[in-house]
């Protein structure tokens, strides 16, 4: 990589969104003073074996984004994202064989509407991001957003374990008998509500997860577009499907 490549014709800064064109790499962005080796395309690599996806998710999940790429194929990503609803629908088809105890029964429909469920979540979420980022003028269009999603999806994993347990709980009645213990009063659509509210605070690790990846990639350079070996044709900043 070069001084003629980077900085490139679109290279902004991945801090602040600064027009980088003109500078020399060795200084610093003069928005927000960030060096601009940090904006370099170069550190976009990308992750590495499917395991280490997975644990840099969950332990570091910020410099997991910052290492993202953000141009060539999303399929890594949807498969990833693919596998995350699976093991959930399939948590939810066995939940009664693996408690033992518990009284909500899990059919294969049941599960199948929970994978079609978080689909169709995870692509609202999508287009909320790129809503949000046309607002305030970020450099997430829907495909890079829905590679964001999709590894963020991971975060689904400990909102079907809370919901599941919360929804067992619901059926049996245990959530009116402890509430009505703990407060005397207390009338179904109460029950309802909190379960709602549940539901809510179970997505926070996957709406987290998001937020992140977002912050870590609204101004993102394009490896393709800066680099000097010929790879890719990509703008910076834009997801190309090949």
């Amino acid at each position: 990589m070069n001084d003629l490549i980077f900085p490139g014709p679109d290279t902004l800064c991945e801090d602040c969104g600064y027009a980088l064109k003109g500078l020399r790499p060795g200084g610093d962005c003069p928005e927000c003073g960030l060096g601009l080796a940090e904006s370099s395309p170069g550190l976009r690599l990308g992750p590495g074996s499917r395991r280490e996806v997975e644990l840099d998710l969950v332990r570091r999940p910020g410099a997991f984004f910052r290492a993202m790429r953000v141009d060539g194929s999303n399929l890594p990503a949807r498969w990833f994202m693919l596998k995350m609803v699976l093991l959930i629908g399939l948590f939810w088809l066995l939940w009664d064989t693996v408690g033992g105890y518990w009284s909500l029964e899990v059919d294969l429909f049941e599960a199948g509407v929970v994978v079609v469920s978080l689909y169709l979540l995870s692509y609202i979420e999508v287009l909320g991001v790129v809503y949000f980022a046309r607002r305030r003028g970020w450099r997430v269009p829907f495909g890079l957003a829905e590679r964001l999603v999709c590894y963020s999806s991971i975060g689904w994993i400990p909102a079907a374990v809370v919901m599941g347990l919360a929804l067992d709980w619901y059926v049996a009645g245990d959530i009116d008998r402890w509430m009505r213990g703990l407060l005397g009063v207390w009338g179904t659509w109460q029950s309802v509500e909190l379960l709602v509210l549940v539901g809510a605070v179970a997505m926070l690790w996957f709406e987290l997860l998001v937020w992140i990846g977002v912050r870590q990639t609204k101004y993102a350079n394009s490896y393709c577009a800066h680099s000097s070996d010929g790879i890719g044709t990509g703008k910076s900043g834009s997801v190309v499907e090949t």
